[in-house]
């Protein structure tokens, strides 16, 4: 309910029952930490009378705020410098997500969490991305030495640029920014090139520069494709939709058309049902009708239900991920696919990992024998694990 766009006086009662009723340390490593809407529920109970709040909730809570009111300034400039790099050497590029998100739906751009930045840049142009970032401080973070695995030869470069969609970099002055080469894992499932969402892509000012971002019907599907994707266990992710939906006026028949034209209908359904079940958000008529024909709707709906209640450290660390979360992300995935291939894309990249390449060392040109030796490789993984406890 905090995170609902404009909180009825139900709902503030509502707010005033249940804070009554929690463990205020275990509530805010809730907000702060695990769902990161710190910002947002700063910004609504500060509307609520004083006695009506826990002690010792909002000092936590408006430490938060500011340091996150800190982190969307040095987002905003940071943007702007990216600007100006990226224009002296031609590069086009996209941000998303993050601070374009804020500054367009949230009023103040600090009420969305800061993290990471987000952007895009074509796969051709990667290496003098790479090149341009390091040059103005950036260091990337080689996360388990993927790129060291890529020096193995063509194919396990070729690999891991289609299982990998971006890359971390980190700055000192400028923070931490994600550089994409791919907007999706699934192009079955997402099947909009980069090049049409920027060819189409809408005009905004962030800070007196202009920035290209995703146009209103390209970005909703995009929220829903990655939240999808990732089964969406941050609650940061699901509050934008409601105020990206409440922004303007929609043309449903034309959303759906373009849905399903990029294999992502289903997606875009389970983000506009999530939407009324946990913000409240009434749909028109026609959206109720897609919701009620959806198939295996229901059984999305509790496999999101079960992910959102995981504990943050599943999702913090990889090596804690259980087993039962990615047999769930399996079914989840095979469910929001839209036809075989897009399941079949899914699949694939449960067929290998890039962990696995970690266990042995084969030569590039026998690069097939990894997914033949996958279920062996994945025992020797989980085995390591234990031994090293």
């Amino acid at each position: 309910m905090c995170c609902r766009v404009s909180p009825s006086a139900a709902d503030q009662a509502e707010i005033r029952r249940l804070l009554g009723l929690v463990e205020v340390p275990a509530f805010v490593d809730l907000v702060v930490r695990r769902h990161r809407i710190g910002p947002l529920a700063h910004a609504v109970l500060s509307g609520l009378p004083a006695q009506d709040l826990p002690p010792g909730l909002m000092e936590p809570l408006s430490l938060a705020a500011k340091h996150n009111a800190l982190k969307a300034l040095q987002a905003k400039r940071t943007h702007i410098m990216l600007a100006r790099w990226f224009a002296q050497v031609g590069i086009d590029w996209l941000p998303f997500k993050g601070l374009t998100v804020a500054q367009r739906y949230y009023g103040d751009f600090a009420q969305r969490q800061v993290n990471d930045l987000d952007l895009w840049v074509p796969k051709s142009k990667l290496l003098q991305a790479r090149a341009l970032l390091e040059a103005h401080g950036f260091r990337m973070i080689d996360a388990a030495g993927r790129w060291e695995l890529a020096k193995r030869g063509p194919r396990h470069l070729d690999y891991l640029l289609r299982y990998y969609l971006e890359e971390q970099h980190n700055s000192r002055e400028f923070g931490a920014l994600e550089l994409h080469w791919q907007m999706t894992g699934n192009s079955a499932q997402f099947n909009i090139a980069p090049q049409t969402l920027l060819d189409r892509a809408e005009t905004i000012e962030v800070g007196g520069a202009p920035m290209r971002v995703m146009n209103e019907v390209d970005l909703l599907l995009y929220l829903c494709d990655h939240g999808g994707r990732h089964g969406w266990y941050r609650l940061k992710w699901l509050a934008d939709l409601p105020r990206l939906l409440a922004d303007r006026p929609w043309v449903w028949p034309q959303v759906f058309a373009r849905a399903g034209q990029a294999g992502c209908m289903r997606a875009l359904l389970l983000g506009l049902a999530l939407s009324e079940d946990l913000f409240g958000v009434v749909h028109p008529a026609e959206v109720t009708r897609e919701l009620r024909g959806m198939r295996f709707l229901s059984l999305m709906r509790f496999l999101i239900r079960v992910k959102l209640q995981a504990r943050a450290e599943y999702f913090e660390t990889s090596g804690h991920f259980p087993v039962f979360y990615r047999f769930l992300d399996v079914i989840r995935g095979i469910a929001l696919s839209q036809n075989v291939a897009a399941a079949l894309k899914h699949l694939w990249r449960y067929s290998l990992s890039p962990n696995d390449l970690q266990v042995i060392s084969l030569p590039d040109r026998w690069f097939g024998v990894y997914y033949v030796l996958r279920p062996v490789l994945f025992v020797l993984r989980q085995w390591r694990a234990l031994v090293s406890k």
